[in-house]
Formats: C-alpha cells, sequence, structure tokens
C-alpha cells in the first residue's frame, strides 16, 4: 500500500467505553475513531486510527432503549450522519428531530445536544467533528434545564429526502464511472470540495461532508485533490482499492485516508451500489 493512501479497518478498532455513563444500562454506548487527534485530545484509537490536526471523525453504536445522558456541548461544530437505527435528537430547551438512515445532524459549537435510540434496532451514528478538541473539554450537563446555547443557535437536521443527488462530478455520467452525489456540509466557496446540494446543506469553512453512490462495475475516476485531505468510509457494499501493485478489498465500515495530492482508485464490488461517506477538509 502506497505510504501516502492509508486503511483503517473497523475490525482493527477497539470499542471505547470510557465516555460518560457508557457502562450504565440506559446510556450503553460505545465510540470508535477512523481519525483523531494527537495524545490529550478526542481519538479512541491511539496508534491506529488516523492522526489529524483539523478534524475527528468516528462512528458511535448505541443500543435499543440507550440514550446519551442529558446533553453536552462542544468547543467546536459536531456532525452525526445516522447510518443504521432511528434517533430521537434533542437540545437544551425542549426542541427534537427524528433522524433516520442517512439524516444528517448539524450541532453548532456550544449547542447542547444529545440522541436517544428509537424503536427496536440498534444505531449507528458516525460523527465528525470539524476540529480536535481536548480530552475532558466537552461539558455534559444533566437535569431539567434549561440549557441553552450562548449564541442562541439549536441543533438542525438536514433529511436526506431533502437532498437531490447530482450527476455533474468529473466523469459521472460515463460508463465505467457511473455515480451521483449529495452533500450535507459544505463550504459556500466550496474550499471544502463541491457542495451539489447548496439550498439545503449546512455551510462549513473547515469541513465537507458528502454521500458517493457508486453504480456496480463502476469506479471513482483517479482524480487527484489539490483541496484537501479525504477520509472516504464506506457506509454500505464493498470496494477494491488497487495501489499500483496489488488489489484490497474495503468492506463496510472500513475507512479509506487519501492526503491531498494523491490518486484513489477505488471500484464497487457485487452487484449492489457502493455507498461512500466521504469527509474532506479544508
Amino acid at each position: 500500500m502506497s505510504d501516502a493512501i492509508r486503511v483503517v479497518r473497523i475490525n482493527d478498532l477497539e470499542p471505547s467505553w470510557t465516555v460518560l455513563r457508557a457502562r450504565e444500562p440506559g446510556f450503553m454506548r460505545s465510540l470508535v475513531t477512523w481519525m483523531g487527534g494527537p495524545e490529550g485530545y478526542i481519538n479512541t484509537n491511539p496508534g491506529v486510527a488516523i492522526e489529524s490536526r483539523s478534524c475527528a471523525v468516528g462512528l458511535m453504536d448505541m443500543g435499543p432503549g440507550q440514550r446519551q445522558p442529558g446533553v453536552h456541548t462542544h468547543s467546536m461544530v459536531e456532525i452525526y450522519i445516522i447510518l443504521d437505527g432511528m434517533v430521537e435528537s434533542f437540545d437544551g430547551v425542549g426542541h427534537s428531530h427524528t433522524a433516520g438512515p442517512l439524516d444528517c445532524l448539524y450541532i453548532p459549537k456550544g449547542v447542547p445536544h444529545g440522541v436517544r435510540t428509537i424503536g427496536n434496532k440498534p444505531v449507528k451514528l458516525l460523527w465528525v467533528n470539524d476540529a480536535i478538541e481536548k480530552w475532558g473539554v466537552s461539558l455534559y450537563q444533566e437535569g431539567p434545564g434549561p440549557h441553552e446555547a450562548e449564541n442562541g443557535q439549536t441543533v438542525a437536521l438536514i433529511p436526506f429526502i431533502d437532498l437531490e443527488p447530482n450527476w455533474s462530478a468529473d466523469r459521472a455520467k460515463e460508463a465505467g464511472f457511473l455515480r451521483w452525489c449529495v452533500t450535507w456540509v459544505g463550504s459556500a466557496d466550496h474550499a471544502t470540495g463541491p457542495n451539489f446540494n447548496c439550498a439545503n446543506s449546512a455551510c462549513n469553512e473547515r469541513v465537507g461532508i458528502s454521500l458517493i453512490v457508486v453504480l456496480p462495475a463502476n469506479r471513482l475516476p483517479q482524480t487527484e485533490s489539490t483541496t484537501g485531505n479525504h477520509l472516504f468510509v464506506v457506509a454500505s457494499g464493498r470496494a477494491v482499492l488497487f495501489d499500483g501493485e496489488k488489489h484490497v478489498q474495503i468492506h463496510q465500515h472500513d475507512a479509506v485516508f487519501c492526503p491531498s495530492g494523491a490518486q484513489l482508485d477505488l471500484r464497487a464490488l457485487d452487484g449492489a451500489p457502493l455507498y461512500i461517506l466521504a469527509i474532506q477538509t479544508a
């Protein structure tokens, strides 16, 4: 494998149960990190996860009947993409949203927030922080509240159903490269990559988050990115990565790190579309 491109396999990430009350029934949840900060910063899998000084990306598993305790706040923007299951989002002042697979919850800096599972299906939730945060900085608040944000902002829901699939990416309509994209989070000046859903997406100048759906037997074109680093997380399906010498299979919830300037050769396997979450830093 190229020194530039790295694969972080979900099976190599040991789940962590160290966040507040995570081992207590009613609040049980585990975390893994594909990309996290250096020592002293949020990273549940140091030595295995990609080390970053610009953002953190991980997965939370939470079973039926569980929730995050109270509400908590961060010193940076946090973004949730629901991969499996249903959640109810809540904040400190009585607002709530219901979110299901491929819906996005956008949480501005300093906004109290939390989620609980709905129904009898476990929740898998991808989380993205648009900066790295030291352990212990996030503030948990329990009790009836209200727990208001200093800036008056609240949690925003970006439903997947509101995002129009876009086929305008390079060679996206060409046989062999057929794919469509949607964007939950992007920047106004496209510093974090193309924003395919400007009207409905959240604006963030530090990180962009898109879904790329590669049709069966098709691949991503080997386009060199000069606008930032990418972390590609397989939401569903299987892929094969070619590094110039051998083919490497990429499975569900594995991640591929592709730094700025590198070229990625990734092809969908099997007869189902390949769903890839693309997280790009400015």
